[in-house]
């Protein structure tokens, strides 16, 4: 403690610091009024000391606050058109026009008085109390109870509440700061004792301390007093913490019933007196509904599955304040039925709930929340809650109950979802133990919501609207949520009466749902940590609280600056967004144009691609390799390995050419390579691997017009190491006309048909490679209209169409072809297109939909189209169902085209006479197609132009077999294969064998080609 030392006496006299600072205060103050009192008489006005004389609390208001702010001018009394106002100075240019336009306005004399520049600020301060009283004014028509409103009614009448306070009686200036908070929606009222000897009074408003007043410190003690005895505290303790809780009556509900609101009561000694808070407690439950709380799309559907399940954990976390037990008595209130027994353990009981049993832990008496939990299970309840799982012992006795076949409702404080994991597993519970005895795991915050009459729009930043994106760019399709795509502008708060210019009227919560799956329970089991645990629940559906409460701000129901105060600007997920975007650009390779010109100057000289290859670095082999691949026009590219070296060969128009073999100690890394752009770990290796990356071409190389290719890769478990496949997908593809497929024109009539009518199936069949696909997305690209609804089940999305909706099936996650189509038929399409038909449920589901009034298109394996139909039947599809159902099956081969520029006509051989008579002898006359006698046919010879190859280009032969009425009859009399196709042909079906031999007497491929790829049992 300082001390100060007189100068005369020379004696010491003790002081504390608070005391010294005081007399300083009092000399400056002094200094200052005697300055501003000889300003005053320096420009002829009067002075006036604010520090004595009173301001007029009840007309303050007569000069808004912004305006008395601004202008340093403070109204310290009005009797009726006479206004006294004190000044800092008088000669202010803008306090003249104001002044003269006020008096014009309400047509009073205004008399000036000069005032310091403390005796001003201690007046503008008066507005915050001021504020308070009117807020309190408007509270009398909710607030029940004669004393209450007898003394409201007195309110008015108060000029100071700091001076006149002590001659109030303490209940009713306890009861006007209750109901201050009451009608304000308060959750918490602060008493704060400051070192200036005041007492700050503070609302929690919606989850924001609003000071409200200073009370004086002379009537603390009483009112401390009378909390303490209302509480059940110690009143002449002073020197430690207490709690305890009392009740409101509010008066009666609509039933007659009485109204009460809990308060609970916390006090904790400080350095300047006891500081207290008290909570108040809403009694009334009827707002805690599970559909009311702010949940929405996959969370709230999650969550209700999980609450109706007859055992389990759910475990609520976030920090105190952020609604977490709100949530769990709204699942209460979801789940309780008279056919179930709900216990809970409190500490304390916040709400009390009708049908349940509720007990509050005692540590003074040892009932904790353990032994609670133990005399619990001995009660035979449904549904447990627990009001916090603290320690060990409540945690290992939740898990147990949980895997008794009790469903568990608890709390536990951790930032995230995934964050409760570890909190469980720092408890001792062990990872199996949570992924059985877990049903989900939520986190959640309480944002303020905009009040809806004064909350304003703008137009946020570029940046701003950027970063949003990116965060929610992670939020999987399968959370049922909807994205906006554009973000044209924001909500903030601005500000009025009716939310006590706060801007904020209410809370909402922002939540996130973490449902335990296979793939978060692989997680946990893994240890793995938090973010892996977060992106696999993202994968799953889950969206963050960042993410909810960003899509909140988009709506208007908040603003963004609430969301960043209450969670942050969502860091992690900008970081998490980069590099899942780092991964994807990772899958993809650029192939400059350099390469392009090496490969193309050798030719087809394979030894000189073989010394490119040997003299490049390893990442350089793989670009060569592609571009090798693209100017070949190859469908595949095929690397394998073998004892001392690996080879590469290209599919070029379906046939395999060896093109390299390079040293197998090169593999590896090239490998590595196409690992990494598919998206496979490298150190592992899988019995089989589908993957995905994509060819940019550069854009300088003008002789490839198409400048993105997709590759889908396939990777396999070989003898002597992993072989890769390539799969070079022509994106050009997927804007083919059916027209330009080259199908015979007699076919291509039959296909327009039947894809015109407005249900039924079409099936084409055919092995892989067969251009199954590329014929469909061609079919597609005629039927695609702004008035059809197409969607696709596709494994994977090979080409992507404009205006379709394509879906991809997941076999890991059990997103297979029939359970995305029953989700595709509740999306009501035109037009359905299912990548291929695998299996019966499939079969039946594609045949379901036919009937239903979809058409459906799909593929099939089977050799030609008849097969299709006893490939059906061998999958359990009704006989009848496919002869109504159907509209055609189509069959089609890829045959190599004759190069124009090497092709030699030759005499066909007598064989070869004969077999092409006989086949186009039994095309039937149905089809009108003339035959010629006489015709040339030509053989492959080989040209720079063709890679010495002899063939350029491929073409499509085809079957289809319309499912006429007659045919309808015969399919219903169980056919065997050979005997439907004999019996299309006669109806005038071209088969793939006889369009074969038309394009070989056209001159457009060859005899032995047709042979090779259709010509089955030829000798």
């Amino acid at each position: 403690m300082p001390i100060i030392q007189g100068k005369k006496s020379g004696m010491r006299i003790w002081a504390d610091e608070y005391a010294i600072q005081s007399v300083l205060k009092n000399k400056n103050r002094k200094s200052e009024e005697e300055e501003t009192s000889r300003f005053a008489k320096s420009i002829n006005y009067p002075y006036v000391d604010l520090n004595i004389f009173p301001v007029d609390q009840e007309n303050i208001f007569f000069i808004p606050e912004e305006d008395a702010k601004k202008l340093k001018a403070v109204v310290i009394r009005k009797v009726g058109a006479k206004v006294k106002l004190a000044v800092l100075d008088p000669r202010n240019k803008e306090l003249e026009t104001y002044l003269t336009a006020l008096k014009e306005k309400e047509g009073v004399t205004i008399e000036i008085f000069v005032a310091s520049k403390s005796s001003i600020e201690r007046g503008l301060k008066v507005y915050q109390k001021a504020n308070l009283f009117r807020n309190l004014d408007t509270m009398k028509a909710d607030l029940s109870g004669d004393e209450l409103k007898e003394f409201e009614s007195k309110i008015k009448n108060l000029v100071d509440l700091e001076k006149r306070i002590r001659e109030i009686p303490i209940t009713d200036v306890l009861n006007i700061i209750l109901a201050g908070g009451v009608k304000m929606g308060a959750s918490d009222i602060h008493f704060e004792p400051q070192r200036n000897m005041k007492i700050k009074l503070r609302y929690r408003i919606d989850g924001v301390l609003q000071t409200a007043a200073e009370i004086a410190i002379e009537i603390y003690g009483t009112l401390i007093s009378r909390i303490k005895m209302l509480s059940g505290m110690m009143i002449n303790v002073k020197d430690i913490a207490q709690d305890g809780r009392f009740s409101i009556n509010m008066g009666k509900n609509e039933d007659g019933s009485n109204k009460e609101m809990d308060v609970r009561v916390s006090l904790l000694p400080g350095n300047y007196g006891e500081t207290v808070v008290m909570r108040l407690l809403n009694q009334d439950v009827s707002s805690l509904q599970l559909q009311k709380i702010g949940l929405k799309g996959l969370a709230y559907e999650l969550l209700v599955k999980e609450s109706e399940k007859k055992q389990g954990m759910i475990i609520n976390s976030g920090p105190t304040g952020s609604g977490k037990t709100s949530t769990l008595y709204s699942i209460i209130n979801f789940i309780n039925t008279p056919d179930k027994k709900i216990i809970t353990i409190e500490d304390p009981v916040e709400y009390r709930l009708d049908g349940v049993v509720q007990t509050q832990i005692e540590k003074e008496r040892g009932y904790t929340f353990e032994k609670g939990l133990r005399a619990i299970l001995r009660q035979d309840p449904d549904v447990i809650l627990i009001g916090e799982i603290r320690d060990e012992e409540t945690a290992e006795t939740a898990v147990h109950s949980a895997l008794t076949g009790h469903l568990v409702l608890s709390s536990i404080h951790a930032n995230t979802a995934a964050g409760v994991v570890a909190r469980m597993v720092n408890l001792g519970v062990k990872p199996n133990l949570i992924n059985s005895s877990s049903n989900a795991f939520i986190a959640q915050r309480l944002v303020r919501t905009l009040c809806p009459y004064c909350k304003e729009q703008y137009q946020p930043a570029e940046e701003t609207v950027d970063i949003i994106k990116k965060i929610l760019s992670i939020i999987s399709p399968k959370s049922k949520v909807e994205i906006p795509k554009e973000i044209e502008h924001l909500w903030r708060a601005k500000g009025c009466p009716k939310c006590n210019n706060i801007g904020y009227r209410g809370r909402t919560g922002i939540f996130e749902i973490l449902v335990l799956s296979e793939g978060v329970k692989e997680k946990i089991r893994l240890r793995e940590s938090e973010e892996e645990i977060t992106k696999a629940a993202l994968e799953d559906g889950m969206i963050t609280m960042e993410q909810d409460g960003i899509l909140k701000a988009i709506n208007g129901e908040t603003s963004l600056e609430e969301i960043h105060r209450v969670v942050g600007h969502g860091d992690y997920l900008i970081d998490l967004y980069e590099r899942i975007m780092i991964q994807v650009l990772a899958r993809g390779v650029k192939v400059e144009k350099s390469f392009f010109e090496k490969v193309a100057a050798i030719g087809n000289n394979h030894e000189e691609l073989k010394k490119i290859l040997s003299n490049a670095p390893i990442k350089e082999v793989l670009k060569y390799i592609l571009a090798a691949g693209l100017l070949m026009r190859a469908g595949d590219i095929h690397i394998e390995p073998g004892g001392e070296e690996f080879k590469v060969r290209l599919r070029i128009d379906g046939v395999l050419q060896d093109i390299v073999r390079l040293p197998i100690n090169e593999y590896l890394a090239l490998l590595n390579e196409i690992k990494l752009l598919s998206g496979f770990a490298t150190e592992t290796r899988q019995g089989t691997a589908d993957g995905r990356f994509s060819i940019n071409i550069d854009p300088d190389y003008k002789q490839i017009k198409n400048k993105k290719v997709e590759v889908r890769s396939s990777i396999i478990l070989g003898g002597y190491g992993d072989i890769v496949v390539l799969r070079l997908l022509n994106q050009s593809a997927q804007a083919t006309n059916l027209e330009d497929l080259q199908i015979n024109p007699v076919n291509l009539e039959k296909i327009k048909i039947e894809t015109s009518k407005p249900n039924g199936v079409i099936i084409n069949t055919g092995p892989t490679g067969s251009g199954k696909t590329t014929t469909l997305y061609s079919i597609l690209a005629k039927l695609n209209k702004p008035e059809v609804k197409i969607i696709t089940v596709e494994d994977p999305i090979e080409y992507q169409i404009e205006g379709i909706i394509q879906t991809q099936i997941n076999k890991d996650e059990g997103y297979d072809f029939a359970t995305v189509m029953r989700s595709l038929l509740r999306q009501n399409p035109d037009i359905m297109m299912i990548g291929e038909i695998r299996d019966e449920e499939t079969a039946k589901l594609a045949y379901q939909a036919a009937l239903t009034g979809h058409l459906v298109l799909s593929t099939l394996h089977a050799n030609n189209a008849a097969g299709a139909v006893q490939r059906l039947v061998n999958m359990g599809v009704n006989i009848s169902d496919i002869s109504s159902g159907t509209n055609c099956f189509m069959a089609q081969r890829l045959v190599r085209k004759l190069c124009p520029d090497c092709c030699q006509e030759k005499v066909p051989s007598e064989l070869e006479k004969k077999k092409i008579d006989e086949v186009l002898g039994m095309i039937s006359p149905k089809l009108k197609i003339e035959v010629p006698k006489e015709y040339k046919i030509f053989k492959p010879i080989g040209c720079p132009k063709c890679n010495n190859i002899g063939y350029r280009g491929r073409i499509c032969l085809t079957e289809v077999l319309q499912i006429s009425k007659e045919m309808e009859r015969f399919i219903m009399t169980d056919p065997t294969v050979s005997e439907l196709e004999h019996r299309a042909i006669e109806e005038g079906m071209l088969n793939m064998l006889q369009d074969g031999m038309l394009r070989v007497i056209k001159g457009e491929t060859s005899f032995d080609e047709v042979i090779r790829v259709v010509g089955q049992g030829y000798d």
